[in-house]
C-alpha cells in the first residue's frame, strides 16, 4: 500500500507546495504497485518543509472554489484555494497555477513566490506575465531549456537574478540498468507529449524489428498519435503497465526511440531520462526544446519529422550493440552527473533558500 508522506509545517510561517497534477489520481494509480519511483513532489514537500496543494483539493474546497473550477479551469481555482491559505512562502510546480497565484498576490506583501515555468513561452502566458507584470511578484522561475530562460530574459526583461535554468530529473535509483546477461531486442518508444509516432511508423514500420509503443503519460492531456490509425503489423501498443513493467520495457529494450515534433520546450524528457537511467542507448528527435537535456555521446539525434534518418540511426545500432552499449552507458552516466531526483531537489531547495 502507497502512503503519502506529507510533512510537517516547521519553522516560522507556513510554507505550500502547489502541485499542478492530482494527487489523488497520482497516488491511486500508484497505491496498488509493490514498488514505483519516488515523486518529484513528495521530495520536494519534504525539502522545503511543505504542504501539499493539488487539483484534488479543489474538490473539497468551498462552493466559490467549485464554481470556479468549473468556469475558469482547476489551475485558476487551485490559485484561489492556495491564496486563501495565507501562506508566507509558495512554490508552484508549473506555470498554470504560478500566473493565477501572482495576480493574486499582488494583494498581498510579504509574500514570496516561486515556480517551474515549463512553457512561457506561449503568447497568452507571455502577455499575461508582460501586461501585469507579473515577476514583480515572482522571485524566482525555474526553467528547463534555453528558449523559456532567454523570453523570460530578454523579451521580458525580468531580471537574470530571478530566472534559474536547471536539468530536469529522473529517480535513478528506480529506474537503474538490467544485468548484462539480460537479453534485449527490438525497439521500444514511450510517451504521448507532442510525440511524432507516424514518423516512426513510416520509419520502422513492417519491417522484421520488432516495436513496442507505450503512447500514455500521467500527466499529457495531448491526444494519443496511434490512435484512429493503421498500426504496423510489427507494433505492438501496450497500455495499462506498471513501473516496473515498464522499467522491464526499457531494460530489454536494444533501442529506445522518442520521436518529438519540433518545439520549443522539453517534451520528451521523461521518457529520455528514464531510459538512460536503465542504461539503454536513445534515439531522439532534434526537436529544439529537448537540446539542452542532452549531453554530447549520451544519445543519437536526427531531425525531426525524418523518418529515413530515423530508421538509418535504429538500424545502426542494431547492427552494431557494441556501440550501442557505449551510448547507454554514457546515458546512464549523464544523468548520474546532473539530472538525479536528489539533485534536481537539491537546487530547487538552494534556489528558494535564497528568498526566503
Amino acid at each position: 500500500m502507497f502512503t503519502i508522506p506529507f510533512a510537517v509545517n516547521i519553522g516560522k510561517g507556513k510554507r505550500f507546495v502547489l502541485v499542478t497534477a492530482d494527487l489523488d489520481a497520482v497516488f491511486g494509480r500508484l497505491r496498488g504497485e509493490s514498488e514505483s519511483p519516488r515523486q518529484d513532489f513528495v521530495e520536494l514537500a519534504r525539502a522545503l518543509h511543505a504542504d501539499l496543494l493539488s487539483f484534488s483539493d479543489t474538490a473539497c474546497g468551498s462552493a466559490f472554489t467549485r464554481w470556479l473550477a468549473k468556469v475558469a479551469g482547476p489551475a485558476v481555482a487551485l490559485a484561489w484555494l492556495a491564496f486563501g491559505k495565507r501562506g508566507s512562502f509558495y512554490f508552484v510546480t508549473a506555470e498554470n497555477t504560478a500566473i493565477p497565484l501572482a495576480l493574486l498576490l499582488k494583494f498581498r506583501r510579504g509574500v514570496t513566490l516561486a515556480f517551474i515555468g515549463h512553457r512561457i513561452t506561449s503568447p497568452c502566458k507571455r502577455r499575461v506575465l508582460a501586461l501585469f507584470r507579473l515577476f514583480n511578484q515572482i522571485h524566482r522561475m525555474f526553467c528547463y531549456s534555453r528558449q523559456q530562460e532567454h523570453l523570460a530574459l530578454e523579451r521580458l526583461g525580468v531580471p537574470a537574478k530571478k530566472v534559474r535554468r536547471i536539468a530536469f530529473q529522473v529517480d535513478e535509483k528506480f529506474f537503474t540498468a538490467a544485468e548484462p546477461s539480460v537479453p534485449v531486442r527490438g525497439v521500444l518508444s514511450v510517451g504521448r507529449e507532442l510525440r511524432d509516432y507516424p514518423t516512426l511508423f513510416e520509419a520502422l514500420g513492417n519491417t522484421d524489428i520488432p516495436v513496442d509503443v507505450v503512447a500514455s503519460s500521467p500527466w499529457s492531456r495531448r491526444g494519443d498519435q496511434t490512435a484512429a490509425r493503421p498500426i504496423p503489423a510489427n507494433v505492438t501498443i501496450r497500455k495499462g503497465l506498471s513501473s516496473a513493467e515498464l522499467r522491464d520495457l526499457y531494460r530489454h529494450a536494444a533501442v529506445v526511440v522518442v520521436p518529438l515534433m519540433n518545439v520549443d520546450w522539453p517534451a520528451g524528457v521523461t521518457s529520455l531520462l528514464e531510459a538512460q537511467a536503465c542504461g539503454r542507448p536513445v534515439v531522439i528527435s532534434a526537436s529544439e526544446g529537448i537540446l539542452d537535456s542532452l549531453d554530447s555521446g549520451a544519445a543519437v539525434t536526427v531531425p525531426c519529422g525524418d523518418a529515413q534518418a530515423l530508421r538509418d540511426a535504429v538500424l545502426r545500432l542494431l547492427h552494431n550493440p557494441a556501440q550501442a552499449e557505449v551510448i547507454g552507458r554514457a546515458g546512464r552516466e549523464s544523468v548520474l552527473r546532473g539530472r538525479t531526483l536528489d539533485q534536481f531537489v537539491e537546487r530547487i531547495q538552494d534556489g528558494c533558500r535564497e528568498d526566503i
